[in-house]
């Protein structure tokens, strides 16, 4: 093969996979060559001539693949050539203005199996002395490195294989199980391949069979084996000093032809099962050393746990930007790629950010004393995101199968969030003291409805507004990030209401609420009234909201909105006001249990941002979505955390808090005057317990007391953009998995979504029924993994390539089987399904 169709096919599958390539080029070898590249759909920069005006232009390209809504634009392919060394430290590569492009696609260029010599040898490794002569005699360019390829020496493996790269054949050899039968069936073929492979990796069959299927586990033994030695960095133990591998000068073949198999999804899952099985038989996880270092490739299975284990030991220690050094490393791995292995490695960035977010928060306590500061630390400041982080770091713990490992981290993640929280509760509940609540200038939540949708009803736009029942700051902020690009979000917030439980924080969202929000004594209990007008039930709620805005209201609940859309929409037709109402994440944290809990709390994120999307497209192109409250999420409630209510005559007994009058205080509460935190009415004052306390045992999660979690709601306002609906066809998408049974509740699946003629990417929803046909209950959905977003919980499929999504099964489901449904986000057809039977108890 002649050296530029080697580098030109290695260029394109490199930018096939990566989409960005940073070459780096300090000899200028390949100057001529990157100038005149061309690949498919691909532009090529070169810095060359102006380091600034390359740089301007990769922005604008990269803009382009990631907002154009032209699919030439959005899928290009973009090259930027360098004539110069990468850098080689971290100042290096920060000075360097296209580091960041390397680091978002892939550097070339950059090692040696990348420089001109190697690249050659890869190409053409049956003319390696003649290489080894012309490199060590003189400087030979790409013109002459052409000439090298003139003969045909593999004639019978060339039509075979069609190619007579060696590391094409070799791939395809150990790893294309039609062409390694070929092999066997074409006359003298497997006496060319046998002298291919002894030139280039050195293998020399110990038995006499001619036979391309029994010798082949024996030549896959030494490639893979050999890429294991080259890259270990200390070096293998004399245990394995008899195992045959390749010589030094193979290096560059034995690395091309392993990354092919490991890249080409025809290859992938031969190498897989080969890997598996070469490491068993080798007993390469019991002779290695459990600190070995593995090095930077990705040979064998045990590696990754081992590095698994390593980097939680990282974090353990510490050292995140060592851990996250790891994580980014082996984003990439083909092992990660196992749906079932990736959540661990999931949780752990997880892990990451929530000590990095605890850490900030803990140092930036430090001089913040004051109400109207850490209020504006939690929700402009990004304070915000240690509770994010714990979220979603607790979401992730559920999908991973591998806790034994990152147990340590689990413990750690949940004492460095428990202390950094309750710091900061301790200097809010300090700065209310001294201050009171709501701070002086701070968007009410009794201004909500006044404020953003009183002025859009005025001018006759038809709005929908949601009220959603826990629903805290950061996970509105997390929802309207989701919104992001179907039209304009602004994402705000406001000081919520005392005591912060449903009625109160619903009733401050009416109209008129501002001022008129009393808490009024009745039937020895206390009730929320606008006025005189008591609004004890969503019932009465709604009445006021009717009787306010006749025909031009209606309302409906989030379950029937997705349940029943043409339902929905056929009485939605004339109103103008549209409440949509939901108990959700509150009902999912209170009755489904800490589990449960951790599990589903964010879904409703991915519910409303469909949701809003359809109230769009009925025509309400505003939409308002606010809460009652916020909360507080933790693992458990600790021991002594569980305070007596000091005596009293106290009207409202709440979890969090207890309103009426005190006789003398208790020990772990304070208590304050009512009027010192907003509230009017039949109340004298409010007991509160001190951190996150609580007055009654159970779950970890609550709310009705005063911190920045329960008391801060968001304020998420949307104006629809003109987004239309896409006029693309029905996706072919093919479900894989490696049986027709399942014996976990952790599914390793696989998605292919053909492409069309422009590569189109899909967004669907990947779930898991009790069943077949429309009764069929939803009994597990896609895990975290890299292809699912966090904020909707919608899963990217990429075009022509196998995406690994991990499904998480519902921890007491029994029935004989499911039937995963891959759907469209917004209008829930069925794009592809297959059924699965029930083997966890085989």
């Amino acid at each position: 093969m002649k050296f530029t169709s080697f580098l030109h096919k290695k260029l394109v599958d490199l930018l096939n996979d990566r989409r960005i390539v940073v070459w780096y080029d300090a000899e200028g070898d390949f100057k001529a060559f990157a100038a005149s590249f061309n690949g498919p759909n691909c532009e090529v920069l070169s810095a060359e001539a102006s380091v600034l005006k390359t740089r301007r232009r990769a922005d604008e390209v990269y803009r382009l693949m990631n907002e154009s809504e032209n699919p030439v634009e959005r899928d290009r392919c973009l090259l930027i050539y360098i004539p110069r060394r990468r850098g080689a430290t971290e100042d290096e590569k920060m000075r360097d203005p296209f580091e960041v492009y390397a680091m978002a696609g892939a550097a070339f260029g950059d090692t040696e199996d990348q420089k001109i010599e190697s690249l050659a040898r890869q190409a053409m490794p049956q003319k390696a002395e003649e290489i080894t002569r012309l490199f060590r005699e003189g400087k030979p360019d790409i013109a002459l490195l052409d000439g090298l390829e003139k003969t045909q020496r593999w004639p019978l493996l060339n039509d075979v294989f069609r190619t007579e790269t060696p590391t094409e054949i070799i791939a395809s050899a150990l790893c294309n199980t039609a062409k390694a039968e070929a092999v066997d069936d074409k006359p003298g073929c497997i006496e060319e391949l046998l002298r291919l492979f002894e030139s280039a990796v050195g293998f020399k069959p110990a038995s006499g069979s001619r036979k391309w299927k029994t010798l082949r586990p024996k030549a896959a033994e030494q490639v893979l084996f050999s890429e294991f030695l080259f890259d270990l960095p200390s070096g293998a133990p004399d245990a394995l000093s008899a195992v045959p591998r390749a010589g030094g000068d193979a290096e560059s073949v034995v690395y091309a032809a392993c990354d092919r198999m490991r890249a080409d999804a025809d290859l992938r899952e031969t190498y897989i099962e080969l890997a598996q099985k070469i490491e068993g038989e080798l007993r390469l996880p019991d002779i290695m050393p459990r600190d070995f270092d593995p090095g930077e490739r990705d040979t064998f299975p045990f590696e990754e746990r081992r590095l698994l284990g390593r980097a939680v030991e990282l974090v353990v220690a510490g050292d995140i930007d060592a851990a996250r050094a790891v994580i980014e490393k082996r984003k990439r791995s083909i092992w990660r790629r196992d749906p079932q292995r990736s959540p661990a490695w999931t949780t752990l960035e997880r892990a990451a950010a929530l000590i990095e977010s605890s850490s900030v928060v803990s140092r930036g306590l430090s001089g913040r004393t004051n109400l109207a500061g850490l209020m504006k630390a939690y929700t402009e400041d990004g304070w915000s995101d240690l509770d994010r982080a714990s979220r979603l770091f607790e979401t992730a713990l559920t999908a991973c199968t591998d806790e034994d490992i990152i147990s340590p981290v689990v413990d750690l993640c949940r004492r460095r969030y428990r202390e950094a929280a309750v710091n900061l509760q301790d200097a809010f509940l300090a700065a209310v003291q001294a201050d009171g609540w709501p701070p002086d200038g701070a968007p009410r939540q009794t201004r909500i409805f006044d404020d953003h949708v009183t002025p859009l009803l005025e001018r006759r736009e038809r709005t929908a507004f949601f009220l959603v029942d826990s629903l805290r700051y950061e996970m509105g902020r997390d929802l309207g990030e989701a919104l992001t690009g179907t039209g304009e979000v602004e994402i705000t917030h406001a000081a919520g209401v005392i005591p912060t439980v449903t009625g109160c924080g619903m009733a401050a969202l009416m109209p008129g609420a501002d001022g008129m929000l009393r808490l009024v004594e009745k039937d020895g209990g206390l009730v929320p009234a606008l006025g005189t007008r008591l609004l004890k039930t969503s019932a009465d709620r709604m009445k006021l909201l009717a009787e306010t805005y006749g025909d031009r209201f209606f309302e409906t609940t989030l379950d029937e909105l997705l349940g029943s859309p043409k339902k929905v929409a056929a009485n939605a037709k004339k109103a103008e006001l549209f409440v949509v109402r939901t108990q959700d994440p509150d009902a999912v944290a209170e009755n489904l249990g800490a589990w449960r809990a951790r599990r589903y709390l964010s879904d409703v994120i991915g519910d409303i941002a469909a949701a809003v999307r359809w109230v769009v497209s009925q025509g309400f192109n505003r939409v308002v979505i606010s809460a009652d409250h916020g909360h507080m999420m933790l693992p458990e409630i600790p021991a002594g955390d569980v305070v007596q209510t000091p005596p009293g005559g106290w009207l409202e007994n709440k979890r969090r808090c207890r309103l009426g009058s005190g006789l003398s205080g208790a020990a772990g509460t304070i208590t304050l005057k009512a009027g010192h935190v907003g509230i009017q009415g039949d109340v004298q004052e409010v007991c509160l317990p001190i951190g996150f306390r609580v007055f009654s045992d159970g779950e970890g999660y609550f709310h009705g007391g005063l911190s920045l979690q329960e008391a801060v709601v968001p304020v998420v306002v949307f104006r629809a953009g003109g987004e239309k609906p896409s006029a693309a066809g029905k996706p072919e998408i093919d479900i894989r998995y490696r049986s027709d049974k399942f014996t976990s509740r952790v599914i390793g699946l696989k998605f292919h979504l053909q492409g069309d003629m422009f590569g189109t990417a899909a967004r669907v929803r990947v779930e898991a029924y009790g069943g077949t046909g429309t009764k069929a209950k939803v009994v597990g959905e896609a895990a975290d993994c890299e292809a699912r977003d966090e904020k909707t919980r919608e899963v990217a499929l990429q075009a022509n390539k196998e995406t690994p999504v991990p499904v998480l099964l519902d921890p007491d489901f029994d029935g004989a089987e499911i039937e995963i449904r891959v759907s469209d986000p917004q209008t829930r057809v069925v794009w592809a399904k297959r059924k699965l039977k029930n083997a966890m108890l085989d």
